[in-house]
């Protein structure tokens, strides 16, 4: 069972607790949580907007780009082969930090790079979850993408951790997203908005047929 940190704040007001704090606690009460999966993991990230885009004059495959982040425009060296003017794309500012390492300025073969433009898999994203074209290049935002939005993952819904969770076979009902969220929530002693239905009013004709 995956259980969303976002789905269970549907339901509950998980507070300051950690991920790894809920993990300990359901599973200490018999629900083992297998690993905790952070659907990704960087800082220092903006919304930009690739202003233009040419060939590096050495090399066969790197692109210089121009990226307006908002407070300015960044030239940053790029090897995607799909980096085209007019993209909105996530960008590593300087500082930032990525599962492979710091994000810094420097020189790439003579031209200066202040960032990265980035791929999903760069931030962190299971591979597994992504397509072959989102392997292969940079991730290209919709058009409507706000430019200077220094939350991407927030914008893009990778801002969430996920449990997995091994359920025993006496409690295949908690393979719904509802039913684990009230053990959750009855484990952390939290208050579930439980929903009430009205039931519909039975028909005249069936009443006279039961009377």
């Amino acid at each position: 069972m995956k259980l969303s940190r976002k789905w269970l704040e549907q339901y509950m007001d998980l507070g300051d607790l950690t991920m790894e704090q809920i993990a300990d606690t359901i599973t200490a009460a018999g629900f083992e949580v297998e690993d905790i999966i952070e659907l990704s993991n960087a800082t220092g990230l903006v919304i930009g907007e690739v202003l233009t885009c040419k060939d590096h004059p050495d090399s066969d495959h790197l692109h210089v780009t121009t990226v307006n982040t908002g407070d300015e425009v960044r030239p940053i060296v790029c090897g995607a082969p799909n980096v085209a003017a007019g993209q909105k794309v996530i960008v590593a500012l300087p500082g930032a930090k990525l599962p492979g390492g710091e994000i810094k300025s420097g020189t790439i073969r003579g031209e200066v790079s202040d960032g990265m433009i980035c791929s999903l898999a760069e931030l962190g994203v299971d591979k597994h979850l992504l397509s072959q074209e989102q392997l292969e290049g940079i991730e290209v935002l919709p058009a409507d993408a706000p430019v200077g939005n220094t939350d991407p993952l927030s914008y893009l819904g990778l801002d969430d951790t996920i449990l997995d969770i091994s359920l025993t076979p006496n409690r295949a009902d908690c393979q719904a997203i509802w039913s684990m969220a009230s053990e959750t929530g009855a484990i952390l002693n939290k208050k579930l908005p439980f929903q009430t239905a009205k039931a519909r009013p039975m028909p005249e004709t069936i009443i006279r047929q039961n009377s």
